[in-house]
């Protein structure tokens, strides 16, 4: 592609950065993992990329253009599960796009990837794992914060905690993921309850309908879905 700009005016670009990757060890493991993490997003959420996910650099660097902000909070938590225990922070722009002779990624640059290094910058600053910029202020600001807890929450769940709500989100019933575990149907519940499952579960779905009638979409007059 050498076009100037991605087509359909503007794009959402993706830059997820590795938190603390220096200290990775086993850092050819590590970059195993990543390389799958990237692979799962890209499988879930092919439609709704118009370039990547592509790792960018080393073993820490991922980075993508989407069409729709519709699965932003589901590829976070795509990512943030298949990195685990590692952490990953996340930074969502808008705006043009400049494309490479070959289309990829790591030759694209303009208005969005420059926002979008920014705001990376500044969650890194703040300690916070998730930014989004599309211009729509103050929702912009609402819809990270709540990303931004969720995964607080997510993060800090044990492994068993992490186990039941992940087998629990697969599964129709908590009977069903009882006798996955062949525990009693009243200890899935237990877990879930200990885990914020039922608040989180809440929150996750109305966050979900927010992203999807995200006014940045809407405004694009539904040309990116």
């Amino acid at each position: 592609m050498t076009a100037e700009s991605a087509p359909g005016g503007d794009r959402y670009v993706v830059l997820g950065d590795v938190v603390d990757s220096r200290s990775i060890t086993e850092r050819d493991r590590f970059r195993e993992t990543f390389a799958e993490a990237r692979e799962r997003v890209a499988r879930r959420y092919e439609s709704a990329f118009v370039a990547g996910p592509s790792v960018l650099k080393g073993i820490d660097e991922l980075g993508g253009v989407l069409s729709t902000l519709e699965p932003v909070y589901d590829i976070v938590v795509t990512l943030q599960t298949a990195l685990h225990p590692h952490a990953i922070r996340i930074a969502v722009a808008s705006g043009e796009i400049s494309v490479g002779p070959d289309g990829s990624v790591a030759q694209m640059d303009g208005e969005a990837f420059h926002r979008a290094t920014e705001l990376l910058e500044a969650i890194e600053r703040d300690g916070l794992r998730f930014g989004l910029d599309t211009g729509t202020h103050p929702l912009d600001t609402a819809i990270a914060g709540e990303i931004n807890l969720l995964v607080h929450v997510r993060e800090s769940w044990t492994d068993r905690q992490r186990e039941v709500v992940t087998r629990y989100e697969r599964a129709p019933t908590q009977r069903a993921v009882a006798s996955e575990l062949e525990i009693s149907q009243q200890a899935v519940s237990n877990v879930l309850q200990s885990a914020s499952w039922p608040l989180v579960e809440t929150i996750e779905g109305r966050l979900r309908e927010t992203l999807t009638d995200h006014p940045a979409d809407r405004a694009a007059g539904g040309e990116q879905r």
